[in-house]
């Protein structure tokens, strides 16, 4: 796409944050010196993470806003448009288009300074001279790249398992102008899975794994959840594993998964150490710090009107959560306002109050952070990769009972039949065992825009509070190219 990838920046990369930045302000610089230093590197490095937090990407659009609006997941939205005509969010060339163009040239801005980072990277190797950080700094931006590459196949590809020879997106492996072809769905696939590989044999043995503050090490080393560390690769693999489907790839998919649960690296959030930071900082496994991360949350959740928030209908959202017993329930304010006159609930998630958010180098409370990979999603798609009912259930129920101390809380009767129950008051036409981790999903994944792609993966025709109405078209699922890349990319 001639139009974004030529509209590169080298970002002054300016940020206030936590001592594991090691970046200091500096003004804007050639890349050519940019890039004539370790500290360039680090420096450069930082800013993929920075750009990545912004409002049009996972700062607020691809996370608790648009991609969350798109699952169900509210009643009522700044703009009105939820509760005065719901199916509009999925006018992807009208009122959303937009959104839609934002998010995809945002992505590929970011990956063009990645791929631009990787020229250089080896190119001028020499001038990195720290044990390790070449092959952790290739590694992070390689992990990078397919990470962005999966979410814009997620979004802008085919329905997968429908599909997977279906035109999707081009995959930008250089920094230059010259037009990329759109490739099919399993070649994006094969491609994001290389770069995952390449990713993961670079920094093992080379990564730190140092996932709290740690005033002995380099403060480039530390806090490693704040970047696409050798676990998040592993978890990535997991994750696109389980999304291609096919057996050999689950058998991978649940092998990655349960190496990431066995790690010793992250621990599930019990019912108490949730309902205090129920951004859970033990279970991240990549995430991003967004500074002063009130300033973008407080306006559509907390200084704000319910008529004017992102909320939910009190009705659903006591449908989805055992309110007696899930921790889960209590991310959700007393129910005030109303839509259509039903009271209104919204989101707490990302309100960093409280005695367990302080500032400081103590033990790492996920302050200002934005979720990207937790831990309970491995424990989901290792319940989904194994044949066995009972051990998927067991994966299931773990989660569960650190969450509401339920135990054999998963339905296993026909397990992968089509389930004739109604969930949430719905008929999905999926089996059990898809309909149980769509419970899961639902409850867990609160304002981090996984639902959507859930959906998506399995095709549901019809899900819980689908903004579409009783059906769900397929069409819904998959967003335009941007005309740009019609009239600019490489179509041969």
């Amino acid at each position: 796409m001639r139009k974004i990838f030529t509209a590169i920046l080298i970002l002054p990369f300016l940020v206030s944050c936590g001592e594991w930045l090691d970046v200091q302000p500096k003004t804007s610089v050639e890349e050519e010196d940019l890039f004539s230093s370790e500290y360039g590197f680090k420096d450069a490095l930082t800013g993929f993470y920075l750009k990545m937090g912004k409002t049009e990407l996972y700062g607020q659009t691809m996370t608790y806003y648009y991609l969350d609006m798109l699952a169900g997941r509210y009643n009522n939205d700044p703009d009105g448009i939820i509760d005065s005509s719901p199916s509009t969010i999925y006018a992807y060339d009208g009122n959303y288009q937009s959104t839609v163009i934002s998010i995809y040239s945002s992505l590929y801005n970011v990956i063009a300074n990645i791929n631009n980072f990787l020229k250089f990277v080896d190119q001028n190797r020499s001038v990195i001279h720290t044990e390790n950080y070449y092959e952790t700094m290739k590694g992070e931006a390689l992990g990078l790249r397919a990470f962005l590459h999966f979410d814009l196949l997620r979004l802008f590809g085919p329905i997968y398992k429908d599909n997977p020879d279906g035109a999707a997106i081009p995959y930008r492996t250089k920094f230059d102008n010259v037009a990329t072809p759109i490739l099919p769905a399993s070649e994006v696939m094969d491609l994001i899975i290389e770069d995952l590989l390449a990713a993961e044999e670079l920094l093992d043995a080379h990564d730190s794994e140092i996932f709290n503050y740690d005033d002995s090490a380099d403060p480039f080393t530390e806090m490693r959840q704040m970047r696409m560390n050798v676990w998040a690769v592993r978890a990535m693999l997991a994750r696109v594993y389980c999304y291609k489907g096919d057996e050999q790839s689950k058998a991978l998919a649940l092998q990655y998964a349960t190496s990431v649960i066995e790690s010793g690296y992250f621990s599930l959030a019990g019912t108490d150490a949730y309902a205090a930071t129920p951004i859970t900082p033990t279970e991240q496994i990549f995430a991003l710090y967004i500074d002063d991360y009130y300033q973008i949350i407080d306006p559509v959740f907390t200084n704000v009107s319910y008529s004017n928030s992102l909320a939910a209908y009190q009705t659903n959202v006591s449908m989805w959560y055992e309110v007696a017993s899930d921790a889960r329930y209590r991310n959700f304010s007393a129910p005030q306002g109303t839509a259509v006159g039903q009271p209104l609930l919204k989101c707490n998630k990302y309100i960093f109050t409280g005695s367990a958010y302080t500032e400081g180098r103590g033990s790492y409370n996920g302050l200002n952070s934005q979720p990207l990979i937790r831990l309970p999603e491995m424990y989901y798609i290792a319940a989904e990769c194994t044949p066995d009912p009972d051990t998927a259930a067991g994966y299931l129920d773990e989660v569960i009972a650190q969450r509401s101390g339920r135990y054999n809380a998963t339905f296993t009767t026909g397990f992968d039949q089509t389930d004739s129950r109604m969930i949430y008051g719905v008929s999905t036409g999926q089996t059990v065992r898809v309909n149980e981790l769509m419970k899961e999903y639902i409850k867990e994944f609160y304002g981090e825009g996984q639902l959507f792609f859930f959906y998506k993966r399995f095709g549901f025709t019809a899900f819980p509070n689908c903004p579409a109405g009783d059906t769900m078209p397929l069409d819904n699922y998959q967003m335009p190219l941007p005309d740009d890349e019609y009239t600019y990319g490489n179509h041969n």
